[in-house]
């Protein structure tokens, strides 16, 4: 089955080119039974995928997700997987499409996880969940450089509290000479 035979009609061959080109540089695809979403919301969730940067969603034929898969030396051991209507959100990390996908299907109940594939791995649909749980790679990042600047501004700000003392005390210095000039005259 994993190779489309000659016989095979050109639409196929071509939506079995474009999914593994769409799939060749992606190391998370997470699988979804779409059944009972109409058009609208489908399309509302690949706008969701778009605006979410770095990551998509695509509704395929079980067929040509398995020979894409199999050419990329993936073999699906769970065929449930591949069990009536399947949609894919295809990303570079698992995060970004199971946060939109959980976050979508909190509004619509028809979206059902099947399971996640993450860099050869395949987990169940529960992963999913723990995924979409996850701090997103930005987020990481942000946390990161917060835990470097915080005690960079405490610093920061303690070095500005010494000058501010500093300044305070030649004030009162001045001050007090300025008193001292002012009674000997």
């Amino acid at each position: 089955m994993g190779e489309i035979t000659a016989k095979a009609s050109p639409l196929k061959k071509k939506a079995l080119q474009t999914l593994e080109e769409r799939l060749a540089d992606k190391s998370a695809i997470i699988f979804a039974d779409y059944r009972g979403l109409s058009v609208a919301q489908t399309n509302q969730l690949r706008s969701n995928f778009h605006k979410a940067e770095g990551g998509e969603f695509l509704v395929v034929k079980n067929s040509i997700l398995k020979m894409a898969l199999e050419k990329q030396g993936l073999t699906i051991t769970d065929e449930s997987l591949l069990k009536g209507p399947t949609a894919i959100g295809i990303s570079d990390e698992p995060v970004t499409p199971a946060k939109t996908l959980a976050d979508f299907a909190k509004g619509h109940d028809k979206l059902v996880f099947k399971g996640v594939l993450v860099d050869g791995e395949f987990f169940d649909a529960d992963r999913v969940k723990d995924f979409a749980s996850l701090p997103s790679t930005e987020e990481m990042y942000a946390s990161i450089v917060g835990s470097i600047a915080s005690p960079l501004s405490g610093f920061v700000s303690l070095l500005n509290e010494i000058v501010r003392q500093f300044l305070a005390v030649l004030e009162a210095v001045i001050q007090e000479k300025q008193k001292e000039e002012g009674a000997a005259a």
